[in-house]
């Protein structure tokens, strides 16, 4: 039997924040095609019909849980990574950032609103998942720019940076499928071991020894 995990009284924000973090659980666990709205409902504590309140669909609610991942990933990643001119101190950054983001925002199992945008965007209408993959996009010009700022300013190692920017993305990406909150490494050590192997791997070694 599903554990119900009981939407509490609070905003209509927080409300649909809780849903969504809920509904992508389950897809992780599950496959989007093998989940009903019936399954959220009873995870979420809620009716079935409580669920038609805030969407339309199973699959509007696929691209709106996307579109909530996006977004905070833009709000506590992106934005805040942007306003750092130091090439090297907005890497790391993003690195702490979204790695904190994505243990710390997630459930035991380490999944959340940002695990599901890469497993289930076939679940998507078309114009649905231009939308998401642009604002991916977006994600992916900023790596790519950082990079590039650090080869002109002669501090990265002789690698493609297309090779190195979707390498980046992917080790990010991927730290949902492995890291559990209640195992022994802590969200401090993951942060620190992944900005040593990510620097470590393109910046040549002068650069690294002028930040310490």
């Amino acid at each position: 039997m599903r554990k119900t995990i009981k939407v509490i009284e609070s905003s209509e924000s927080e409300r649909l924040a809780q849903i969504y973090l809920v509904a992508a659980s389950i897809f992780c666990e599950k496959g989007y095609d093998a989940t009903s709205m019936s399954d959220i409902a009873e995870a979420v504590g809620i009716t079935k019909a409580g669920i038609y309140h805030y969407v339309k669909s199973k699959q509007d609610l696929l691209f709106k849980i996307m579109s909530f991942g996006m977004e905070t990933l833009e709000k506590d990643v992106i934005t805040p990574a942007k306003g750092i001119a130091d090439a090297e101190t907005r890497l790391k950054a993003i690195i702490a950032n979204h790695a904190r983001l994505i243990t710390e925002g997630s459930t035991p199992n380490g999944h959340n609103p940002v695990t599901i945008i890469n497993d289930e965007v076939g679940g998507l209408t078309a114009a649905q998942r231009r939308k998401i993959i642009n604002r991916k996009r977006v994600y992916l010009d900023l790596l790519r720019e950082t990079l590039n700022q650090l080869k002109t300013e002669g501090k990265l190692k002789d690698v493609n940076i297309t090779v190195a920017t979707f390498s980046l993305f992917g080790m990010l990406l991927w730290v949902s499928r492995w890291y559990r909150s209640n195992g022994s490494i802590t969200v401090d050590q993951l942060v620190e071991e992944m900005s040593k192997i990510a620097l470590g791997g393109i910046l040549r070694p002068q650069a690294r020894l002028s930040k310490k």
